[in-house]
């Protein structure tokens, strides 16, 4: 099984075959049109400096190349608001994060860089960013983002929320879970589902329970139990089908914007208990926005960004997400109960969760056989 960081150390190499001397970043040559774009915004009062970045986006030629993991059905609408407002017509680049991470490295090592910013998952963020790929923003729309959304070049645009997730009719309200540890209990034998590639989701879970006094010896009984009440899977939306449609009774992980967009349409799922609040612990992770130092549309690149923490904070409501700063009507967090997602220490991970998760998956049975 290859697991996210796995790809992402396939990346690495991609990275140290162009790097020089000992920095480990990789090296572009500069972009003087670029980096004058940005300064000229930057310097402004930022009351000022949408105005200056819409006057010349129009001498980019009103264009904007987005690379992104968003999946096809939120990234279109996204990309047509940002164009309604704007009269900026945005080339999408769809793909999962690690890919989206692979041909933004392996554009900037060739001189030749095809996004102008990029959204995507926080550890590809911290990649671009660590790689020196990312131009810094102060535009006043930071001020919306509380300072755990703020990061090095980047900033969190919306978050995916951990929880496990069920089938209505499979599982009744007796039933539902109500930890984490419960989907070690005998009686989700065989009713589990596990994505293959949710190590930082196992990450989360395991250094939560270290924290609340568990040994290491009760968390590995508890993860060897969860996996032997479980059958494997690729792919969130991939299981939700499953879920939705009755082949799987429960879902040990998924995205609550994925859960409440399938409830939405009339799917019998749901990761709330009966009575409308879980007590699972709920981590939130961030998915993030940035501006490529290099971009051939810099002031295009600065517009987006600062719409997709502002009126694009909106539109991510309207498609069911949820967004990194407070809106009107958001709903998607009530019920739940967060606690923090540990972005440090997965930023600085060599894989090694990769390796425990791929360890611990090794064996299981595969949804459908």
């Amino acid at each position: 099984m290859r697991t996210r960081n796995t790809t992402l150390a396939l990346a690495g190499l991609l990275v140290a075959a162009a790097t020089t001397g000992c920095g480990g970043a990789v090296t572009t040559a500069s972009n003087a049109k670029a980096d004058g774009t940005y300064a000229q915004i930057a310097a402004l009062p930022k009351d000022q400096q949408v105005a200056k970045a819409k006057e010349l986006a129009q001498k980019e030629g009103r264009t904007l190349s987005l690379y992104t993991s968003m999946t096809a059905d939120i990234a279109t609408p996204i990309a047509q608001a940002f164009e309604k407002q704007y009269g900026i017509h945005v080339s999408v680049f769809r793909g999962n994060s690690e890919t989206v991470l692979q041909r933004a490295l392996q554009e900037a090592q060739a001189g030749k860089p095809g996004a102008d910013t990029v959204e995507t998952n926080f550890l590809e963020m911290t990649a671009l960013s660590d790689n020196n790929l990312l131009a810094d923003f102060n535009g006043s729309s930071l001020d919306k983002v509380e300072a755990a959304g703020k990061f090095a070049h980047w900033t969190a645009s919306r978050l995916n929320v951990f929880q496990p997730a069920w089938n209505t009719d499979l599982i009744k309200p007796a039933d539902e879970p109500h930890s984490w540890e419960d989907l070690a209990l005998p009686k989700y034998k065989g009713k589990l589902t596990l994505e293959v590639s949710d190590s930082d989701w196992f990450e989360n879970v395991t250094k939560y329970w270290l924290d609340q006094g568990k040994s290491q010896a009760e968390v590995d009984k508890l993860w060897k139990a969860i996996v032997a009440n479980s059958k494997v899977s690729k792919g969130h939306t991939t299981m939700m089908q499953f879920l939705s449609a009755g082949q799987s009774p429960m879902e040990a992980m998924n995205y609550t914007y994925i859960t409440d967009r399938a409830a939405e349409k009339g799917a019998p799922v749901t990761h709330l208990p009966q009575g409308g609040v879980s007590k699972i612990p709920a981590f939130a992770r961030p998915n993030g926005v940035g501006m490529i130092k290099n971009a051939q549309h810099p002031a295009g690149a600065w517009l987006f960004y600062n719409w997709l923490l502002t009126d694009g904070q909106k539109e991510l409501v309207k498609l069911g997400l949820t967004p990194s700063t407070k809106v009107p009507g958001d709903k998607s967090l009530n019920g739940l109960t967060l606690v923090p997602f540990d972005v440090k220490g997965l930023s600085k991970d060599d894989g090694s969760w990769d390796k425990k998760y791929d360890a611990l998956l090794r064996g299981a049975a595969t949804t459908g056989s």
